[in-house]
């Protein structure tokens, strides 16, 4: 059985860690991992609903008793092991560098259909 001031500890790490890491913001677990969406790996949107499944299991005191600890643990373990791969900062480098590509790209685009429009209208 696990114990419950403990697994509460868990589960506020492991949202201390969704909103440092992920910058995920949600008053509860399940709010954050719908935030997260496709951003988690399958594998840890997966490990999300055991440790869900657990939590609302953990709220009954006789359901509690039959919780599979392995499962929840390894569930934790998954999720704090993909967060801590995470670094915040080149993730936010990495989504402006994306953000001035497209940018660039789309520049680049409207350059060449200015010039193929010119030509098509023999001003060059």
């Amino acid at each position: 059985m696990i114990d419950t001031q403990d697994f509460n500890t868990r589960l506020e790490r492991l949202q201390t860690a969704l909103r440092e890491r992920m910058r995920l913001r949600g008053r509860t677990l399940e709010a954050q991992l719908r935030r997260a969406g496709r951003r988690l790996p399958k594998r840890q949107r997966r490990a999300g609903a055991i440790v869900l499944g657990a939590q609302d299991w953990m709220a009954h005191p006789k359901l509690a008793r039959v919780l599979d600890i392995s499962q929840v643990n390894t569930a934790f373990a998954d999720l704090h092991a993909h967060l801590d791969g995470i670094d915040p900062k080149e993730d936010r480098k990495t989504a402006i560098l994306r953000l001035l590509g497209g940018m660039v790209l789309n520049l680049a685009l409207l350059v060449v259909l200015l010039v193929l429009l010119m030509r098509w209208q023999g001003a060059m």
